[in-house]
């Protein structure tokens, strides 16, 4: 059976981590969360040579005994390539989806998420530079017109038709 590597892309708070985690148990796969991996002590690019590595040896090691692997991990342009790249060496096929949403809301209240000044900046900023639709996206969904669980079937559905599971 084929190995695949799904990646969730998009701003802060768009859903990445709660979608991802979600989707990997329901598609019996594994799941990697790219902050796990993440130096905070330093700004985000200093680390992402080594926050990319982790992430590629720990999608390897999960796919060595299951055939999905889920990321939530917000991905530019060379991020997209240096993952299909490197998860084709361990045999995976890589997934990108973009996963967007409004600023409105993604602050909603009713999603159960506070956010810091910062993050309200850069959840901005990411909009703005495009991380909920990027052109490399196998899929766009978007998380902030539905409930989480109406998301979630979309999202599913989509995704195992693309791997037909």
């Amino acid at each position: 059976m084929a190995k695949h590597a799904i990646f969730l892309s998009g701003p802060v708070g768009a859903g990445k981590t709660t979608l991802g985690r979600t989707l990997a148990g329901r598609l019996s796969g594994g799941f990697v969360d790219g902050d796990d991996f993440s130096d905070s002590s330093r700004p985000w690019y200093c680390s992402i040579l080594q926050t990319s590595r982790a992430i590629v040896r720990t999608g390897a090691a999960i796919l060595e005994n299951k055939n999905v692997v889920v990321v939530a991990y917000p991905l530019s342009c060379i991020n997209w390539i240096y993952f299909r790249r490197k998860l084709a060496e361990s045999g995976a096929n890589t997934i990108f989806v973009s996963l967007q949403a409004s600023y409105a809301a993604i602050v909603d209240e009713r999603r159960g998420r506070a956010f810091s000044a910062d993050e309200h900046d850069r959840i901005q900023t990411m909009i703005a530079q495009g991380y909920g639709a990027r052109p490399f996206s196998s899929l766009i969904v978007d998380s902030g017109k539905a409930d989480f669980l109406t998301t979630l079937v979309q999202l599913e559905s989509e995704v195992r038709r693309m791997i037909e599971l």
